[in-house]
Parts: structure tokens; sequence; C-alpha cells
């Protein structure tokens, strides 16, 4: 059976309709597809590597989006004197059938296409960029552009968690040498958190941060913390500033003591009193995932040292599963009565993400104290650990961690179309066939890609939701 891929080429050579084709494939719009193929195949710098571009595009989240974007930067490279060579950028293709934003940003800058070149384009710089705010934007965006051609060239997807967090650590350490240059303030102690804290970004996310400082001998305490809480709105201010390219990034601080009622840092010994003093079992679990970032060395080890008795205590604990229990069902109930549909929930729902996090972290806190192997904030590490251990059945923790990698996956192939922040599996058919494709099922039709979709969303969320009731939720003793 003539597969589609030849028989769309076949067409596009005789100059025939190719919609029938496209609507097997899971186009949404056919027609409007076949018309764009048609364009790029006539282009004198597409036609002939049409072997090249069109099986690629067939089974992307949008063929005749990107159909239309390559063409489009075709035309500005011809312009520019140097045509679009498709057999350097051989992902070029897939990020524009998978990406409307970084579409938009080649459109805007066509020499970014460089950064695809290879057969894997290489993972972004480690190395923090010019401290600069524009270079800090650049390296972001052409950083996502890669690790995104990357995901959607097969390297395994736990890789992805990590670039995505390498690449914001880079860009932070800039960021703060620009506002610490800038303010003529030492830097304080910038720590992550959260996932990032995890190195395990989402590919649009915040980066949830917590500043500490030490007084430098002979300053006013109170003027002092003023130019800090300054040096930190700056940095804030800069990172989330929209221009025509994007922004950095979006920082939340309301991770540290007192939350947004609190001072934005605290000196080390003032924050080691609040949590020794008033730390409450969520800040417990939330400080699994610290981890120092950047900053005077002195500061960020006394900090996370100090911190470490109150996170992981000796004693074993029988009400910290107790605690992470409460804890999901007001999370899950709170966002039921805020008429949230949590069941298509990626994130907070019933099998997702947070009931990985939640379990893992309910046993870090239970056995952390005992199991330093176990004081990670990542938590396929942590899995690991549990399982080595024998904490946790190894079986069990190989099905959560490939559990929890297809939901990150998922996560991120939500986030690539528009950088936006978004968990909400699809109700659309179009859009699952468009999700499935953004995952790499590669399945020629679309329906059947979709399919295989729904079929493991289901699996995965069975298999979340069973382990988490039995090791947290079935623990009511």
């Amino acid at each position: 059976m003539e597969s589609l891929a030849t028989q769309l080429l076949d067409g596009l050579r005789r100059g025939r309709s190719v919609a029938e084709a496209l609507a097997r494939s899971g186009d949404p719009e056919p027609g409007t597809a076949a018309e764009c193929f048609a364009q790029a195949a006539r282009h004198p710098d597409l036609a002939g590597s049409c072997e090249r571009w069109v099986p690629a595009l067939l089974v992307s989240a949008r063929p005749g989006f990107g159909a239309r974007r390559l063409t489009e930067l075709a035309d500005l490279a011809r312009e520019q004197g140097e045509p679009l060579d498709l057999t350097r950028t051989p992902l070029l293709a897939a990020v524009l059938g998978s990406s409307n934003f970084l579409g938009r940003l080649l459109l805007r800058h066509p020499g970014w296409v460089a950064a695809l070149e290879g057969a894997l384009p290489a993972a972004p710089d480690a190395r923090p960029p010019e401290p600069e705010w524009g270079a800090i934007r650049r390296a972001k965006y052409q950083g996502l552009m890669r690790i995104a051609a990357r995901d959607l060239g097969g390297r395994p997807f736990a890789h992805s968690l990590s670039e995505l967090s390498d690449l914001a650590d880079a860009c932070l350490v800039a960021a703060l040498a620009c506002v610490t240059a800038e303010s003529r303030t030492e830097a304080p102690a910038l720590f992550a958190l959260g996932k990032l804290g995890g190195r395990e970004l989402n590919f649009s996310s915040d980066v949830d941060l917590l500043f500490v400082y030490q007084p430098p001998g002979g300053s006013d305490p109170a003027e002092y913390k003023q130019r800090v809480a300054r040096l930190i709105s700056a940095f804030k201010q800069h990172l989330e500033a929209p221009t025509d390219d994007g922004f950095g990034y979006r920082v939340d601080l309301d991770l540290r003591p007192e939350g947004r009622s609190g001072v934005l840092a605290n000196p080390v010994d003032a924050a080691l009193a609040y949590y020794e003093t008033f730390g409450q079992e969520w800040e417990r679990q939330m400080l699994l995932r610290l981890r120092p970032l950047t900053g005077p060395a002195s500061t960020l080890s006394s900090f996370a040292d100090g911190i470490q008795p109150f996170v992981y205590r000796r004693l074993i604990d029988p009400s910290v599963m107790h605690n992470v229990r409460d804890m999901k069902a007001r999370i899950e109930a709170e966002r039921r009565r805020g008429g949230r549909n949590i069941e298509t929930d990626l994130k907070n729902g019933p099998g997702g993400i947070r009931d990985v996090e939640f379990l893992v972290q309910s046993l870090q806190l239970f056995f952390g104290g005992r199991e330093p192997a176990l004081r990670t904030g990542n938590v396929c590490e942590a899995l690991r650990g549990l399982g080595d251990r024998g904490l946790l059945p190894a079986a069990v923790s190989a099905a959560l961690t490939n559990a929890y990698l297809w939901l990150r996956r998922a996560e991120h192939a939500l986030q690539l179309p528009e950088e936006r922040q978004t968990a909400a599996f699809p109700a659309e058919r179009s859009a699952q066939a468009a999700l499935a494709r953004r995952m790499g099922y590669d399945e020629p039709l679309g329906e059947a890609a979709r399919t295989h979709l729904l079929e493991d969303h289901t699996s995965v969320r069975n298999e979340v939701r069973g382990h988490f009731e039995a090791l947290v939720l079935g623990d009511r003793t």
C-alpha cells in the first residue's frame, strides 16, 4: 500500500491536489494546507528537497501551517542572499509544524535558523550569556528553539528537563550580574525552588526563586535590606518585561518566608529562625527542591546547610504521609470548588504530575533523615533512590518514572505552540491529534496517532493514581 508521504510527494510532482492525504494525516484544514504544500513545492529553494520536508511536516501538528512558514522563511533567506539549505537544518520543518511562536521568531530573525544546524542540534550553552537584557532574551529563545528541535528529533525526553533548567540557570546568573552592576549592590545568594530547583523545568514555566543575604560588616541593616529589595525588584521587572521578541522568565518569589506578605529577602539567620520557629509541613516539602544557584559561596552554604535539620528529620514521623495526603486532597477540592475540571488537568488532576511529586516527596520526608541519597529535588533521581534502597518496589519505581516522564512530555507539548502556561489536556479531537504529533506519535494516519495518545493517557493516569492511592491516600492510620 502506498504510504501517505509517497502519495503526497507524487501528487505534488504531478500538480494534483494533496488535500485528501493531508486530511488523513490529521491536518484540520486540508484544503488550505494543500495550497501551502503546493506553494512550498514550487519554491526554487525547496523544490529539490521535498523528500526532506514533506515527511517531516506530514507527522507534525500543523502540516499546512508549517509549509507556509517554511516558504516564508525560504523567501527571506533568498532576499538575504543565503538560500535555505535543509540539509544543514533537517529538523527545521518539524519545528515550524509544531510551534507557532518559534515560527514567528524565526521570521523576525532568519539568522537564528543557524541554531538548528546538525542532525540533532547541540544543547544550549550552559555558560551564562553576556550580562545584558537583550542578550539574555536571545540566549533563552535560541536555547528553547534548540531544545524543541532536540525533542522533536527523538533524543531522550528526560534530557529536555535538565537542558531547560540549565538554560534558565545561565540566564538567571546573567540577570543577577546585570542588576548587581546596575545597582552597585553586592549580589544576594540566589536559590532555585520548584521544578527549576529539581532541574526539571517546564517548557513554559515560572521560575520559583528564593533570595537570602549576609549584610556586609558595618552596614546599616535596614538600609541594606532596602537596597537588596530594590535589586530583587529590578531583577524581576527586567526578566518579566514583554518585548517584541518575548520576555526573559516569569519570576515567582512567593515561596519565601511569610509568602507575599514577607520581605523579598532575609538575612540567613533570620530565614533559618523563621523556619525553625514558624515553618510548616508544606514548607518542608517545598524546601526538598532547594538548590543553590549563584551568589556568595559562604552565604549559599550557610543557608543550604542550616536548613537541612528542618527539612530532613532523623526521627521518622508517621504524620508526614497524613500531611501530604491532606494537602493534595485540599488542592483537588479547592480546584473543584473553583469550577475547574481537574479530570483533564495533567498537573493537578487525579493521576497527574502532582500525584507523582507528592508521593515521592512524602517518602523523601519520611526516610530522608536517615537516607542522604534521597535528598534531591529531582523526582526521577528520588524514584531511582527509593527503588535502589527497596523503599519502593523496583517495578513501581520504574513504572512511576515512565509515567512521570510521559506526563511531563505531554505538558511540554501543550506549551510548545505558544509558550503558554497550560496543563489542560484538550477535549477537541483536532487538538488531541495535534498534541499526539507534538509528543512524537508518528502513525501515518492522524486518527491512529490520536487514539494511541488517548490510550496512553488513560493508562498513565490509572497507573499513577493507583500507586498514589495505595501509598498516600490509602494511608489513613
